[in-house]
Order: C-alpha cells, then sequence, then structure tokens
C-alpha cells in the first residue's frame, strides 16, 4: 500500500540475513567488486552491471529504501537506525566506505546511478517525520530522541524506550545531535528552571506571559498534525539581549552541545532552503539586514507550503521540498515585519541583564539537567496527549488559529481557558505593533484619525491626499503611487484596527472605486501610533 499518510504500513523488514552476517559479507564486497573490474573475460557493460548489483544487495542486506511524497529517496540503515538521503554526501561516503570504490570511478557513477533511478519509481512511499509524531485517533505520540531511539507514549500509558523505525515510523535526524534519556523522577521545577533562563522583557507581554506563551510553542511541537500552520518565535531585543541564547537553549535542549544557531546570506536563499528541509531545528541569527527572499520564505514555512525551486544545473526543471525543520528566529533590527509576515510570528522581547554568565555557566548547567527537563517536558506531553483525545478544538479570532487552538485547549485542561485567551490577545497586539514600526502607512492613517476623528466613505484617492500631506509633514515614507498606496492599505488593515481600536471597513462603488470607512469601536477613544 502506497499511502504515506498512513503510518503503520512500512516497518523495519526482517531479513534472513542476520546483521552479523550481512557485515561480514560487506567485509568481502571490495574483493568481489575487484574480482570483477579486473576480470578480462568480462565485458566492460557487463562488469558494472554486475557490480551494481553486488551493491544492491549488500545495501538490501543491510538495510531498507523508501521514498517520499516531494520524491527524496533514503536509505534506512538498521543498525545505525539511521536515515540516509541517497542524493546527499553522508550516503555517498557510506556507499564508498562500503564498496572500496572512490565517487570518481566509473563503477561507482554507474551504480549510484542505477540505484537511485531504481529506488525512485519502486521504493515504499512513506511519511518520513521531524523530532515527533502524534496519532490524533490514538493519542499514540512518538518522540525522537535526536539518534537512533524513539520514546512511544499510548494513551494512558507510561513512556517506553524504542527504536527509529519502529512501527514504521522513520525519523530523520542531525549527525551532531547527541541522544537525551528523559528522568522521569523530575518535577514541573525542571521545566520553570529552563524558562527562566530566558532573559525576556516585560513589553506587551509580562516576562512571565512570554514564557508561557514559549512553552505553549513548545508543547505544540510534539503533536505536528496540529500545527500544520506554524507560527515563528521571533526572539528579539538589542545586542546583549540574550536573543541567540535563546535559540541556542532550544536547540541544545532537544539536539545537544553541538547545535548552534545559523547565520543568513543575501544571496543564499538555497542555503535556507537546504537547511529548512533537512534539520530538525534551524535557528536564524542576526536576521538584521534587508534579504529580499526571507519574508517570502518566512510566509511559506508558516503555511506550511512547499519550497519549489529550479533543480541545480537544470534550466526548466523544478523541485519541490517539504519543510521538515522547527524554525527560530532573532534579529535586533529586524527588516522582514511585513505584516502577513508579523500575523505568523510569536514576538517574544528580550533584555539587557544586570549581570551576564559565561557560556559555561548556562549550557554546562543545561546539560547537566537535560535528562530532567525533558523528562518534565515528556511527563507534561502524556497529559496533554490524553486531554487531546477528548478535547475537541474551538475557533479563535487569531489568524495562526492552530497555535492558538493548541494553547486554548491545553489551558482548558486546567480550568484557565480564559487565561490563554487574554494571552492571545495580548500576542496579537504584540504582532502587529511588530509590523507598525516605522511602517509610514500606518502611522499616517492614525494620524488623519486622529485629526478628523474618524473617516466615514472617504475615497482611496482622498485619504492618499491626506496621507500625504501627514507624511511631507512628519517625514513618513509613503508609497509614490496611487496604486501602491491601495495595496499596502489593504495589507495593513488588521494592522490598523489593533494599533488604533477601531473598525476598518471598505466599500465598492461604480467603476471599482474604493471606499474606506474607519471609526473608532463604541465607548473607546481612539489611540495613535
Amino acid at each position: 500500500m502506497n499511502d504515506a499518510s498512513a503510518p503503520y504500513h512500512i516497518g523495519v523488514q526482517s531479513h534472513p540475513v542476520s546483521l552479523s552476517v550481512a557485515k561480514a559479507r560487506s567485509r568481502d564486497l571490495p574483493k568481489k567488486i575487484r574480482a570483477i573490474a579486473l576480470n578480462p573475460e568480462t565485458h566492460p557493460f557487463d562488469k558494472r552491471r554486475r557490480i551494481a548489483k553486488l551493491i544492491m544487495d549488500s545495501l538490501q542486506e543491510r538495510g531498507d529504501f523508501c521514498r517520499t511524497s516531494d520524491e527524496r529517496m533514503f536509505f534506512f540503515e538498521k543498525k545505525e537506525r539511521r536515515l540516509y538521503d541517497l542524493e546527499e554526501t553522508s550516503f555517498a561516503r557510506m556507499l564508498t566506505n562500503l564498496s572500496g570504490l572512490s565517487a570518481t570511478e566509473v563503477f561507482y557513477k554507474f551504480a549510484l546511478d542505477t540505484l537511485q533511478a531504481k529506488e525512485a519509481r519502486q521504493a515504499r512511499l512513506v511519511a518520513v517525520h521531524s523530532f515527533s509524531y502524534y496519532d490524533a485517533e490514538t493519542s499514540l505520540v512518538a518522540v525522537s530522541d535526536g539518534a537512533g531511539g524513539v520514546w512511544f507514549r499510548e494513551r494512558g500509558a507510561q513512556w517506553r524506550l524504542g527504536h527509529n523505525g519502529e512501527n514504521g515510523l522513520y525519523f530523520v535526524t542531525e549527525r551532531e545531535s547527541s541522544p537525551w534519556t528523559p528522568e522521569f523522577t523530575a518535577t514541573a521545577e525542571a521545566l520553570d528552571w529552563f524558562l527562566t533562563l530566558f532573559n525576556f522583557a516585560d513589553s506587551l507581554l509580562s516576562k512571565e506571559e512570554s514564557r508561557t506563551a514559549l512553552s505553549v510553542w513548545v508543547f505544540q511541537q510534539f503533536f505536528p498534525p496540529l500545527r500544520r500552520t506554524r507560527i515563528i518565535p521571533g526572539f528579539l531585543g538589542s545586542q546583549g539581549s540574550g536573543k541567540t541564547t535563546a535559540e541556542r537553549l532550544l536547540g541544545r535542549l532537544f539536539l545537544g552541545p553541538d547545535f548552534d544557531v545559523t547565520g543568513i546570506q543575501r544571496d543564499r536563499e538555497d542555503a535556507f532552503v537546504a537547511a529548512i528541509t533537512n534539520r530538525v531545528f534551524l535557528g536564524l541569527d542576526n536576521a538584521d539586514s534587508k534579504i529580499p527572499w526571507l519574508a517570502d520564505s518566512l510566509a511559506l514555512y508558516a503555511t506550511g507550503q512547499r519550497y519549489r525551486l529550479r533543480k541545480l544545473y537544470r534550466t526548466n526543471e523544478e523541485v519541490s521540498y517539504i519543510p521538515r525543520a522547527i524554525l527560530m528566529i532573532a534579529s535586533r533590527d529586524p527588516q522582514f515585519n511585513r505584516p502577513d509576515v508579523s500575523e505568523r510570528l510569536l514576538p517574544v522581547y528580550c533584555e539587557r541583564p544586570e549581570k551576564y554568565l559565561t557560556e559555561a555557566q548556562i549550557f554546562d548547567d543545561l546539560q547537566s539537567r537535560r535528562g530532567e527537563v525533558m523528562g518534565a517536558f515528556l511527563e507534561q506531553v502524556g497529559r496533554v496527549a490524553d486531554f487531546l483525545g477528548e478535547a475537541k478544538p474551538r475557533a479563535t479570532t487569531f489568524r495562526m488559529a492552530d497555535f492558538a487552538s493548541f494553547g486554548e485547549r491545553v489551558f482548558r485542561s486546567v480550568g484557565k481557558s480564559g487565561e490563554w485567551l487574554d494571552i492571545i490577545g495580548k500576542i496579537e497586539r504584540a504582532q502587529s505593533r511588530f509590523a507598525s514600526e516605522d511602517d509610514g502607512i500606518v502611522a499616517a492613517v492614525l494620524a488623519v484619525l486622529a485629526q478628523d476623528g474618524e473617516i466615514v466613505e472617504m475615497s482611496i484617492g482622498d485619504l492618499f491626499k491626506k496621507c500625504c500631506k501627514v507624511g511631507e509633514g512628519e517625514g513618513l515614507l509613503l508609497p509614490k503611487s496611487l496604486q501602491g498606496f491601495g495595496r499596502a492599505l489593504t495589507t495593513r488593515r488588521r494592522v490598523i484596527e489593533i494599533e488604533g481600536d477601531v473598525r476598518f471597513q471598505e466599500l465598492r462603488g461604480a467603476h471599482s472605486r474604493r471606499f474606506i470607512t474607519i471609526r473608532r469601536r463604541a465607548g473607546r477613544d481612539v489611540q495613535t501610533a
């Protein structure tokens, strides 16, 4: 059955050849290849095919092949419990080590090419997971330990350690990650301790509310079907405020001490796509300069769409990639605060501490308590999973509905649904404030509103003239054309409503002319930016 949405149809197949026998045969493989290659009685045409078959047989003794819906091909190595992408360097090196052939040799190239061509059509279609798996019907949760282990929990049961590939669940892992072992004797204090390491500032959200919002985001990562749209934590603040440390804390908790953040290069969108589709956790750091492709890439990630690029060295062939990484971003001077991106961001502000701890103090402590924190997380995840099986999601007004609904269900489990909705309201206001920073259009419209009291069925042209007049006096940056102003006003509608605490209405008149009405909400004063 070739259905990637069904997780249990793939298992780690049992082979008649044991791993020890397969390993012994693998040691003999270079000798067999050499014998065929040097045999003067065998035609070169046949040599290539016999060597390719030897390599294929050896690989099938060591593991299984599979492919995904975005046309990626993997080899699952049974001993290591690890997935290898057939088109990446790690697989090529394993093939060289196995066969004794260099990547430059004709026999190697032929074997790899025929292998990829065969598995692209015949390998089993599977769903490859990153970090966690959740079955909403059975409440089964499976969490990768970053290496070859997977922690499983069924509804109402205890966590148990299994292996990558068990129950047909395959997880991608990062080579530099190190496994964690949860300590289930740990208490909620371990979670509290971990969250206090984040140096959050009081802003529209208090420090405690920022920690709460971040913890809900972390819990949501354990339930992939409930985060089909992905809110992106944005760590914001001045230099030295701990933004990079915040990303490292999360990455090193789940992947270990070798995790580090990633820089962004203006002309390397392909590098970002490679990272977002291959990594488990990705922390983008110092996202301060204007990068043309970044806002679109963040929006694509948040909506769960595939990245489509032209294949390298090919003129017209397009390839698509599924984003698998859990993404974070940090910036002191963000240039990606486009309104549609801001609505998909979880903005948390950091502040400079009175005293600085060394890297060793922060991360050595984290490493020593990693098992405690992960144990506390898993205990909470288990309780949440049991409750989610009974609690139906409720609609909210928040744009990132998956995040808002998940948090509401978590808070509902302890009878505090109203507290979460208050936090969501503050997050929405923080998103709006983030989007309106240095935004001349929002500032100009609110200034016109403050002067006139209200805007009633005003044409776009008249509003544009009024905003230009305000902009000249206050040095605001506005679009140069009416068409540009009209398009930009549409994208900022929700920001204007939140920042001005107003109701924004648009009507269409004769010849598709647009008329705008903006009035204060009943019983409230209009606020300027």
